[in-house]
């Protein structure tokens, strides 16, 4: 492994990138504390297939935009990279951050639309199950104007994202409450007290459609409802009596006595 030294001037972010612009921090302290003890660990570059004369930043962001604003060289490790390689590098070094799940989110989605890795090579270099990708996934898929009035989404969980674009899929009003609601969701409110701060304002204190509480796919999907009458499932759900009954039969063997 050799370290090269370039100009940071020469250096470009690459477009799939995973820190958004809120995760930053401090780059100026940052800055600082490389001039005063030296940049330790080195980022990781490719050369640009459009400009030859430059570097493409697969990981270390925060060390490139330290060096460039400190006017320093830029430390770091040249390899050959293919686009999924580049990917599974940047996921493997950036485990050890502490990137929020919108950052992730927004990542593992251009990846997969760009078609740069698999789904099945994304779940794998992650270490992620198909339905907690799935929630990632969702961040992608909710309304922007819901995300623009919330701003910073450093504390938003990738399983509320799954609810608040299930809700956002129920009309206007929806993504009305939740746009009036960017604070608390900002703040990282929980799934269940959302969905009920969202179907109060929808619906108010005397409306008359009572809270019901959604039973969500891990896509996000919502396959039924409990309502104080019991069960209600989504009409568009195909349902079989038979093994739906057999299914509640199993369960309540192991717990009625």
């Amino acid at each position: 492994m050799q370290i090269i030294e370039v100009d940071p001037r020469k250096c470009i972010r690459w477009k799939f990138a995973d820190r958004s612009g809120f995760e930053f921090g401090d780059i100026f302290a940052l800055s600082q504390d490389i001039l005063k003890n030296g940049q330790i660990e080195p980022a990781i570059l490719r050369k640009s297939a459009d400009h030859p004369d430059q570097y493409e930043v697969i990981a270390g962001s925060r060390r490139w935009k330290a060096c460039l604003e400190a006017q320093i060289p830029l430390k770091g490790i040249l390899q050959n990279l293919s686009d999924e390689q580049a990917a599974i590098a940047q996921i493997k070094e950036n485990q050890q951050l502490p990137l929020c799940d919108y950052s992730k989110g927004i990542y593992y989605s251009k990846l997969l639309a760009e078609k740069k890795i698999t789904l099945t090579s994304l779940a794998e270099s992650i270490g992620c199950s198909r339905a907690k990708l799935d929630n990632y996934l969702a961040f992608e898929k909710v309304p922007s104007d819901i995300w623009d009035a919330v701003g910073n989404l450093s504390r938003v969980s990738s399983r509320s994202a799954a609810t608040i674009y299930s809700l956002s899929k129920k009309g206007k009003d929806y993504i009305a409450a939740l746009i009036d609601l960017a604070e608390e969701i900002r703040k990282g409110t929980g799934c269940k007290t959302l969905e009920k701060k969202v179907m109060l304002a929808v619906h108010g204190p005397n409306g008359t459609i009572e809270y019901q509480e959604s039973i969500l796919l891990p896509s996000g999907q919502p396959i039924a409802k409990w309502t104080k009458n019991g069960l209600l499932f989504a009409k568009d759900i195909p349902l079989n009596q038979t093994e739906i009954a057999d299914a509640l039969v199993k369960y309540f063997q192991t717990i009625v006595h």
